[in-house]
């Protein structure tokens, strides 16, 4: 058998798209070599300007932080604000001494001249002679003066009021406190008996003209002589007084008095902070509601 040749070609054909790719780079090369230039041109601006924002927004953030910092050191509290925010002061009234039998009571009045604010605790004692009696707590109502009182104390001396702490509460319901003067005093008078045991009887009669009926009820009886300068003391608790009710009290009184009696003035109280001090009723149709 003869032996048959190979035919073999040393160049390929180039791709058509090879040499229209060449043709379109040699006719446009100018063009190109200018638009790589733009390019990277545009490129570095684009660089620049990030870079330059952000520097500038970290210059930025550190002037901030530090007039933060500045503002720290001042004092940016509104004195004003924070005085038509805050309660009034008590305003407390000269002590005065009784003295009967030995023995020393001592009364101050107290007063609450804020509207909206009232003092759910109120924590003080009297101090006689430098030393302070045992202390004593109470309630104050906006709008509302009391009689502080201290019975039969063994010290003598020159007597002032300590306030030794306060509990305040801003009041926006006033839908009980709006009844605190609903207690009405009727009659308070001075009848002086010929007795050996009692130097005479305090006659009052009070009614309760609010829509509630109260589990307990204070009353503070100051005796004035001609002067109006207190002769006599007594605090009387009196119970369940009703929505309504006239009730008439007498107390008898121990003490003599030395002098004769001019007025007799009696302070009720009642806390209406609390919603304890109010009894519990079965309100009918078109009755005020109590404490159900």
């Amino acid at each position: 058998m003869g032996n048959k040749q190979i035919q073999t070609s040393l160049a390929e054909p180039v791709p058509g798209w090879k040499i229209q790719l060449a043709y379109f780079y040699a006719k446009h090369k100018i063009l190109i070599k200018r638009s790589a230039v733009f390019l990277l041109f545009f490129a570095d601006i684009i660089i620049v300007f990030l870079l330059g924002s952000v520097f500038i927004n970290y210059q930025t953030g550190a002037m901030k932080e530090q007039d933060v910092l500045n503002q720290l050191k001042l004092n940016l509290v509104n004195p004003e604000a924070i005085s038509k925010n805050k309660p009034k002061s008590l305003v407390a009234g000269e002590v005065t001494s009784i003295t009967n039998n030995n023995k020393h009571d001592y009364l101050a009045t107290i007063k609450n001249n804020n509207s909206d604010w009232a003092v759910m605790e109120l924590r003080y004692t009297f101090e006689v002679a430098g030393k302070s009696l045992e202390p004593r707590e109470t309630f104050l109502l906006p709008n509302s003066e009391k009689q502080l009182m201290y019975f039969n104390s063994e010290i003598e001396g020159e007597a002032t009021l300590k306030i030794l702490g306060s509990r305040w509460q801003k009041i926006k319901d006033f839908s009980l406190l709006s009844h605190q003067d609903g207690i009405k005093v009727k009659k308070s008078v001075f009848q002086p008996m010929s007795s050996s045991s009692t130097a005479g009887q305090v006659a009052i009669m009070i009614v309760n003209e609010t829509p509630y009926s109260f589990w307990e009820v204070g009353l503070s009886v100051v005796i004035y002589n001609h002067s109006l300068k207190p002769i006599g003391l007594d605090y009387i608790m009196i119970n369940k007084l009703m929505s309504g009710e006239e009730r008439k009290i007498e107390i008898g009184w121990q003490e003599s008095l030395n002098e004769s009696v001019r007025q007799v003035k009696v302070y009720p109280e009642v806390n209406l902070l609390s919603q304890d001090s109010i009894m519990e009723i079965e309100a009918g149709p078109g009755s005020p509601p109590g404490r159900e």
